[in-house]
């Protein structure tokens, strides 16, 4: 019994890994990156990869499953810990830039994405992942910290738009992504703006599952 529990927890280490290392090479080399490089560089053999993720497919989703995962945590984490409902909010959208690759798989070929769309996982996290990020908005809307002609879904469409690299240099992108995501935030706030047009947008409009 001993021996089996340790296998059990060697596979999982090396599921772990091969998740971790995965997320790394596909952040530097995009989603083709070679998989017998991402077993290497994970201190396993290809044939122990392929036993955990049969294609490229399945290793992709997890990585971006495990990605949308860990914002969930942060998101119910900052709930709780942030002093505000716009202080929530800023951590969340922080978390998800700085995840944006795993983020960034979810919007691969359609194939892909539908693979992803059809993991009940999947569906479960990112619903979550909606209602944390729905709360915090009226949250915030509630105590005068953000403007109230956005909504929900206008937040999630602001930081999509940050999840590909605007430069082929990773200096100059990580630095316009922050530029950028600190121009967002400001358009958040509330105070003297321009007026938007049309009504605010909802996650709902989004359509998701489409």
């Amino acid at each position: 019994m001993a021996g089996t529990t340790r296998l059990r927890a060697d596979a999982q280490r090396n599921r772990d890994q091969i998740v971790a290392v995965a997320r790394v090479v596909f952040a530097e080399a995009g989603p083709g990156a070679p998989l017998d490089e991402i077993a290497r560089r994970a201190g396993v053999g290809v044939g122990t990869l392929y036993r955990r993720f049969p294609d490229r497919e399945s290793l992709l989703r997890a990585v971006a499953l495990e990605g949308l995962a860990a914002i969930l945590a942060d998101a119910e984490a900052a709930v709780e810990q942030e002093p505000t409902g716009w202080d929530a909010l800023v951590r969340i959208v922080r978390r998800s830039v700085d995840l944006r690759f795993s983020m960034r798989l979810t919007m691969l070929d359609e194939h892909t994405r539908q693979s992803l769309k059809e993991a009940p996982e999947f569906r479960r996290t990112r619903d979550a992942v909606v209602d944390v990020v729905e709360r915090v908005v009226g949250l915030a809307q509630a105590e005068g910290s953000m403007r109230r002609d956005v909504g929900a879904g206008d937040v999630f469409a602001m930081v999509s738009l940050l999840l590909r690299p605007p430069s082929r240099s990773a200096e100059i992108s990580d630095l316009l992504v922050r530029r950028s995501l600190a121009l967002i935030l400001d358009g958040l706030r509330a105070g003297r703006h321009s007026a938007l047009p049309g009504e605010p947008i909802g996650v709902a409009d989004l359509h998701l599952d489409s």
